[in-house]
């Protein structure tokens, strides 16, 4: 419901249409790692950086792109961010059992 909803106000977006039912049913068949993801972005931002932009957004898609491999999950689609957006769905390193 929530995408149906999101989809119908400014909260549409491309990633939304293509990758919101993946992230929804955990289903991170990978297409584009969140690696080759966090690659590109450090391009884009470097690229930005020298033409003197500052790309706070991008800067932050990165730093999760980053977190994902540093939690060990590289190298699901990049729709696995979503692990690291709702609680409960991925133990980070650093927790206790």
């Amino acid at each position: 419901m929530l995408r149906d909803v999101f989809s119908q106000t400014g909260a549409a977006s491309r990633v939304l249409e293509t990758d919101g039912e993946d992230m929804q049913n955990r289903e991170h068949t990978c297409f584009f790692s969140a690696a080759h993801a966090a690659k590109d972005s450090g391009i884009a931002l470097e690229l930005a950086r020298r033409a003197g932009l500052d790309l706070p957004l991008a800067r932050a898609t990165k730093e999760q792109y980053d977190r994902m491999i540093a939690e060990g999950l590289g190298e699901l689609d990049k729709s696995g961010i979503a692990e690291l957006t709702f609680k409960d769905r991925h133990k980070h390193s650093g927790d206790h059992v």
